[in-house]
């Protein structure tokens, strides 16, 4: 009766389905799979005048308590980053992060690579893809456009930095180099200053978290085109919001986006424009930050134009998630940022001017400043 012919399939069926389904190419690797899996089973060995909950120490019994006590999972840990098990020779999941997040802090695979002994290039550019896309996944987790009722609370805090009201968010575009795609479109990449790159656009809140990313965009294409594009913009285009955006004068001034008046005459125009840089300063801020927390969005990225997308939106995932836990950055870059008012010249944006856009601007400034 305690033979494995009869023992075996119960001890087999008491597994975690993930164990069980396993597709493994080898004994061998069903065992790393059955003893990661055991690592997670109590031990409770008999001790003099003192009884433990389950009936036995046997691995059924014992997983009758794990179920009884919800601590039994039927899907494998880390279920949510990496849903996917490996299946090549073995190498734990932790460690795939940690390649991808070395990667992402330096942009260099050689340097990756030697800091992981012999893992070889192939090896890294799969971890970095693998864990990028699952970092990705998350983002409806961690960049969140707020709805109109959550948006009050945001201008308080934007008030706050130089008295400009109403801002529910700060607008820019910063281009992330990449290698040139190939193919026969390949120069729409080609942004203004002459290298291939995306352009992505960031709105981002008072401290500088990213409430907004888009990173489809190629690098020649406009800030406004990406913005009047977007999902946002159709989105506050439908009136729900009582707040605006604050943008550089690349962009056109509309009910929703303020962007700063050129040529002002009046002293209350100068105030509006000191307060309206002074705040818009914080994107500026999370994109020089973003940039000096991960290194690869400062050089060109090596990877596939899909990859290289998916990177970006990690970075991003991370970023947000930084600032949450105020995690700082080495000392002497707690705030970079990239210079204010370098895509465009000043009045480029006024061809994409909303009408209405300016007089309610004038409106603003009459009132509040």
């Amino acid at each position: 009766m305690t033979s494995i012919s009869y023992r075996g399939p119960t001890l087999f069926n008491a597994l975690p389905r993930y164990v069980r389904d396993k597709e493994c190419s080898s004994v061998d690797q069903f065992k790393r799979v059955l003893d990661r899996f055991l690592t997670s089973v109590p031990d409770q060995p008999k001790i003099p005048h003192y009884s433990i909950r389950a009936l036995s120490n046997s691995i059924p019994d014992q997983l009758a308590l794990m179920r009884a006590d919800g601590n039994f999972m039927d899907s494998p840990p880390h279920d949510t980053l990496y849903p996917v098990p490996f299946t090549g020779e073995g190498v734990p999941h932790q460690l795939q992060l940690l390649v991808a997040l070395r990667y992402m802090a330096s942009g260099n695979f050689q340097i990756t690579i030697g800091d992981c002994g012999e893992m070889s290039t192939a090896s890294v550019s799969k971890y970095v893809k693998i864990t990028a896309m699952a970092i990705a996944r998350q983002a409806s987790h961690h960049i969140h456009f707020p709805e109109p009722d959550e948006a009050r609370s945001l201008g308080s805090q934007f008030y706050d930095i130089a008295g400009m009201p109403g801002v529910i968010g700060c607008i820019d575009g910063s281009h992330v180099k990449i290698i040139s795609p190939g193919g026969d479109n390949a120069e729409v990449y080609r942004c203004r200053k002459g290298f291939m790159s995306l352009n992505v656009q960031g709105i981002c809140d008072a401290h500088m978290k990213f409430i907004n990313i888009v990173c489809s965009w190629p690098g020649s294409t406009h800030d406004a085109r990406i913005f009047e594009n977007s999902r946002i913009y159709t989105k506050l285009e439908g009136s729900q919001y009582s707040g605006h955006l604050l943008g550089d004068s690349g962009y056109g001034c509309s009910d929703f986006l303020m962007t700063p008046v050129l040529n002002p005459r009046t002293q209350k125009e100068r105030n509006y424009n000191a307060a309206h840089v002074h705040t818009r300063n914080v994107i500026e801020r999370a994109f020089g930050i973003w940039k000096r927390r991960f290194a690869c969005l400062s050089i060109p990225l090596r990877t596939k134009l899909s990859t290289s997308k998916v990177i970006i939106m990690a970075c991003a995932v991370l970023h947000n998630i930084a600032i949450h836990s105020r995690i700082p950055i080495e000392d002497g870059f707690e705030h970079p940022e990239e210079q204010i008012g370098e895509h465009y010249h000043e009045g480029e944006g006024e061809a994409h001017n909303v009408a209405g856009g300016p007089h309610r601007r004038q409106a603003l400034i009459e009132r509040w400043f």
